[in-house]
Order: C-alpha cells, then structure tokens, then sequence
C-alpha cells in the first residue's frame, strides 16, 4: 500500500460557483469532496490536510514558509510515500520552484491545480488530481523531486510557466518541453531535471521587487524600491539584456545602496548575455556589479533570490547558469 498525503490550499481546484453572483468562489470546496469524486487504485491511500483556503494571488511570502515546513514534515513522515499539492494556477510556478529550491527530497512532490472549477463543464479539476496523485505514487516519480501536473504532462518547475489564462491545456515547458506523462495507470517519465543545490532559509524570506523595462522605461520605480530598502531587485530587461541610461543609473545606484540586482530577459527562450557594448544594457549593468539572470524569467529569479538571500548565501552569475 502506498501512502499520499494531499495537502489542499485552494484555488480554482476548489471553486464552487456562487448562486447570486454566478462567479467563482476559490477555496470552497475541501480536499475530502474532491477526493470522493475519484477513482483511485486500490494500492494507493490518501489522507488529506488542509493548509490554506484562498486564491493563489493571495499567497504571501510568510504563506510560502508555512506551506515549505508542512511539506517537510511530511516529506520526513516515514508513513509517507509521496505528496500531491493542490494551488491556484496564478502564482503555481512560483510555489512549485520555490519548494524545489528548499526542499530535498527522494519523495514526489507534485504540485497540481485546475484552469476550471470542478462544476463547471468540462472541469480539468479531477482528472489533474487523480493524475498527480498516480504520478505521486509511481516510483520513478521520486527521482524527479518536485514537480508540476497538468493536463497529462509532467513538468520540472524551473521551467514550467502559466501559459494559457483560460484552456485547460494553460502550462508548459518553454524550450525544455515535458519530463513525462500520465496517461490513466501509466506513468513515463523521459527525462530527469540535472541536479541542484537547495537552501536553508533562516527566518523569513529576503524582500525582493520586479522591475519591467519597456521603451522610454525611466528609473522611477528603481529609486521606489531603493527608498522603501528592498534587499534585491530583478530588472526584467528587454532582449539579450538591454534597456537604456535611465535605467543603467538606477540599477548604479540600487547597487551602491548595498541592493542585489539580477538581469533577466523578457523574451520566452534564450540568455542574458554582453554581446553589444552600449551604456544601457547588460554589458554596463555587469561593470556596475548587477547579475546576469541567464535564462531565468523574472518571476523565478525573483524566487531565487528571494530564498538565497534569506539563506544568508552569497548570490553570483553561476547561480542562475541552470
């Protein structure tokens, strides 16, 4: 008998529609309802806990620190087998791959949700949990470690990204594609993700802002972020890493207030890279000190970062090269 624990902490997964309104309400519906609506092989035992009951936009850092712990005690459960975790699809890949940078583990973690309720037709909400729960289950599952769920395809979490705001197909993989698949019983698994460092964070995790660059972007927000003594800063940049004077300012002066600064691209594939030698873009922003953020979006850079930092680590351009 194998054991999955199914940790619940809403979102569309657990919607219910409201009668007056006619909207979606997140959150309602608990993870025992659910669960009664499956059809689970007879070899698997679920035991189910709630630990949150909101919509995933609503998710804080102290959330995320809450969620990381519960998690681990599980994970440390030697009655445990594997854990399936329910989330809003809004910030999903940011909880996915900030548990994947806390946590190692030999046990599947996998984290799944829906793009519709479980009332409304054609709901993908029961066919991603008894998917994710069999993924859980299967021993090839635990080589992979955490891992996101949907829509029969399996996903590393550095990589996985919402794609879709509305079709059930609403994740992917970028240029990296899929781990694997479910299909009913069967679980393959064709690829591994290559092995990285995980971090212990002391207390809380550090206090990290996005910035996004555009034409005419100026350095307002930067000096925003300064003023209100934010520990790092992502400038999502434009192309191989650039944007423009104003922003190169800002960055120089985040970086003198003693703020860690990483570059990243808004483009969906390829690298932050010096390759132009002008005085707004990435070759300047490294002569000033910022990181080159690789191929991270900013999102999960954000993440990084946020975890390095408040795991007391030093934070380099080797650590965004995977």
């Amino acid at each position: 008998m194998v054991h999955i624990k199914l940790l619940t902490t809403g979102g569309t997964i657990a919607s219910k529609r409201d009668p007056q309104t006619g909207l979606q309400k997140t959150g309602v519906i608990s993870g025992k309802v659910l669960m009664s609506q499956l059809e689970i092989d007879d070899n698997i035992e679920i035991s189910v806990e709630e630990i949150f009951s909101k919509s995933s936009g609503a998710l804080t850092f102290e959330d995320l620190i809450h969620l990381k712990d519960k998690v681990t005690e599980h994970i440390l459960d030697n009655e445990v087998d594997g854990i399936v975790l329910t989330h809003g699809t809004d910030t999903l890949e940011e909880t996915s791959f900030f548990l994947s940078q806390v946590i190692d583990t030999t046990k599947a973690v996998v984290v799944t949700g829906s793009q519709r309720g479980p009332e409304l037709i054609g709901s993908d909400a029961y066919a991603n949990l008894q998917d994710a729960i069999t993924l859980a289950a299967a021993p090839d599952a635990k080589q992979i470690g955490v891992s996101v769920f949907f829509n029969q395809k399996v996903f590393m979490p550095r990589f996985v990204k919402k794609i879709n705001s509305m079709n059930v197909d609403g994740f992917g993989g970028g240029g990296t594609g899929y781990l694997g698949t479910v299909d009913g019983n069967d679980v393959k698994i064709y690829q591994y993700p290559k092995k990285h460092d995980t971090y212990k964070v002391k207390e809380k995790l550090a206090n990290v802002d996005i910035i996004k660059c555009a034409l005419d972007t100026d350095e307002k927000f930067i000096d925003c972020a300064i003023e209100h003594k934010v520990d790092g800063l992502v400038i999502e940049t434009m192309g191989r890493g650039h944007a423009n004077d104003r922003v190169a300012a800002g960055v120089r002066r985040a970086i003198e207030q003693g703020i860690t600064v990483v570059i990243t691209t808004a483009s969906e594939d390829g690298d932050v890279k010096v390759a132009y030698d002008f005085s707004g873009g990435i070759s300047q922003f490294k002569k000033d000190g910022a990181i080159n953020g690789g191929s991270y979006d900013s999102k999960k850079a954000r993440i990084k970062l946020a975890v390095m930092l408040g795991a007391g680590e030093t934070v380099t351009k080797e650590d965004f090269w995977y």
